[in-house]
């Protein structure tokens, strides 16, 4: 597996680092720089962007992206992969009336709050992908996914009605442990658990962290080889606004052959790692 990050640099400060040619410079503002954690300069951005912070009261980066390649036999020996929704859009299913019960949520960081009516979503949002999820984490799947479940007969599976023709919300109905091992954090150069009044390891231990950083690490089960899709007990997040504190979701790698066998869109797939 290679790891590299994607930094999109403040181009007021990227000479710092970086040399005029490196990176894409997207307009006047910004420089896309992609670095492995094998280069030097990986451990002086957060040094740079403190100075930064301290002496010009900026920001050296203003977003991040972790990208993760791997060779086909690592995925094809992989017993449990990570499943990531790529593709994200909005307005909610809370926007757009769909019912939660608010009192079933964790008090301190908003997990766990209960829908109790179906999905109702805007008609002609729906991206034309076969998985996707609002920025309210409720995720919907298309027809053609439906179908290639039923006759594959995969397990752990399940759906519910939206509005929206030939949409599907799904769920999973098995969850599993994350280790403390799964690295969260802010960004990878902060791994702090709170921030400006927001919480992001709850006390109660329902949601560990803003954003995962690393591959996630999840602690042996019986029920991993039984099923075919998984949701963390855990989550990952925040609430703010809309947003809600969401599962980290798995797949075995039947459910992986089925994306690739029937061509479905909308999905990626990383290791993750038992223990």
């Amino acid at each position: 597996m290679k790891e590299t990050l994607e930094l999109r640099i403040n181009y007021d400060y990227a000479h710092f680092l970086f040399k005029a040619d490196e990176g894409q410079n997207i307009g006047t503002s910004v420089k896309v720089v992609e670095l492995s954690k094998e280069d030097s300069r990986y451990r002086q951005v957060p040094i740079i962007a403190e100075e930064v912070r301290k002496k010009y009261n900026g920001k050296f980066f203003f977003g991040w992206k972790i990208g993760r390649k791997y060779s086909r036999r690592e995925l094809d020996t992989a017993i449990l992969l990570h499943l990531k929704i790529k593709t994200i859009f909005e307005p909610t299913g809370e926007e757009c009336g769909t019912l939660y019960d608010e009192t079933a949520a964790c008090t301190i960081c908003g997990a766990n709050r209960k829908q109790v009516s179906p999905l109702i979503l805007e008609k002609g949002t729906m991206p034309k992908k076969d998985i996707a999820k609002t920025i309210g984490g409720e995720v919907v799947v298309s027809e053609k996914f439906v179908n290639a479940v039923k006759r594959r007969n995969l397990k752990g599976l399940q759906f519910g009605a939206v509005n929206v023709e030939k949409y599907y919300q799904l769920t999973a109905n098995t969850d599993i442990e994350l280790s403390p091992n799964t690295i969260v954090g802010i960004n990878p150069f902060d791994l702090s658990t709170s921030n400006e009044g927001e919480i992001y390891k709850c006390p109660k231990g329902d949601t560990i962290g803003l954003n995962l950083l690393s591959e996630p690490y999840v602690l042996n089960s019986q029920s991993i080889g039984k099923y075919d899709f998984y949701a963390s007990r855990q989550k990952v997040g925040v609430r703010r606004g809309l947003l809600r504190p969401e599962p980290i979701y798995f797949c075995s790698p039947a459910f992986r052959k089925m994306v690739e066998e029937e061509k479905l869109s909308g999905f990626e797939f990383e290791i993750t790692n038992i223990e």
